[in-house]
């Protein structure tokens, strides 16, 4: 699971369809379709209907979580820019342990 795919997944649950989703990422629609397949695959469970490019039940869940990661991301940027890269005091990233093997290094 990558970033982009986190991008991807809340890009297509905005827009509701692969092609715009695509648009929006600058991506060809197949790409965008491969990328999302990837993530239900890895995560075992079907994310959008095709057909109505709407989220599931479980892909409502997931996207509210990537939606979360992606804002903490961008804090993490913020601050580090803000410190110009220089950490002071304690550091401390949540994340839920099916997302931290891929987010967080060893």
């Amino acid at each position: 699971m990558t970033l982009d795919q986190l991008r991807y997944l809340v890009a297509l649950a905005e827009e509701g369809s692969f092609t715009k989703a695509a648009e929006r990422v600058y991506l060809t629609q197949p790409a965008l379709s491969i990328q999302i397949r990837r993530l239900e695959e890895e995560l075992g469970v079907r994310l959008f209907d095709r057909r109505e490019g709407k989220p599931t039940e479980a892909g409502r869940a997931v996207v509210a979580q990537a939606r979360r990661v992606l804002e903490e991301v961008e804090r993490l940027k913020a601050l580090a820019q803000g410190e110009e890269g220089c950490f002071q005091g304690p550091f401390r990233v949540g994340v839920i342990p099916t997302l931290a093997p891929y987010l967080l290094p060893h």
